[in-house]
């Protein structure tokens, strides 16, 4: 009986280091803590595009960009659209913000009413990490 209690014990150790060890395979370490005075800067990434852009180019030149600047948690495009003709009409817009290497990193798009004749602004804010600098591009007008 000696060697049976003997044995049940080591069986019993065996499994209790054997389970010590699993139990601290899944244990992860915490990151490190930033150095004090250092932040995180968020890296500006590439955004999901729309799947279409509507864009007429007889109405490219109904529309102007007049403004490229920060907004708080993104940025803006803004401008004016002239409508020469006789109609009152609507016109979609949209804006690509990008990185100065063509990465697209936001996009929005707006719809302005304009009465025959009118010239009215527009403005169009989108929400993301900007890169330095972050370009607008009017990609389309319909």
């Amino acid at each position: 009986m000696p060697d049976r209690a003997r044995r049940g014990r080591s069986l019993v150790s065996g499994a209790a280091a054997i389970a010590a060890v699993l139990a601290l395979a899944g244990c992860t370490v915490a990151p490190a803590a930033p150095h004090l005075g250092a932040t995180a800067s968020p890296t500006p990434t590439s955004a999901v595009l729309p799947p279409v852009i509507p864009n007429d180019p007889g109405l490219r030149s109904d529309a102007s960009m007049t403004s490229c600047s920060s907004a708080k948690g993104g940025w803006r495009a803004s401008g004016q659209i002239a409508n020469s003709t006789g109609d009152a009409r609507d016109y979609r817009l949209t804006v690509l913000f990008t990185s100065s290497k063509a990465t697209v990193i936001g996009s929005g798009t707006a719809t302005v009413h304009v009465r025959a004749g009118q010239k009215v602004p527009w403005s169009i804010r989108a929400d993301f990490v900007p890169a330095s600098p972050t370009l607008c591009v009017l990609s389309g007008v319909a």
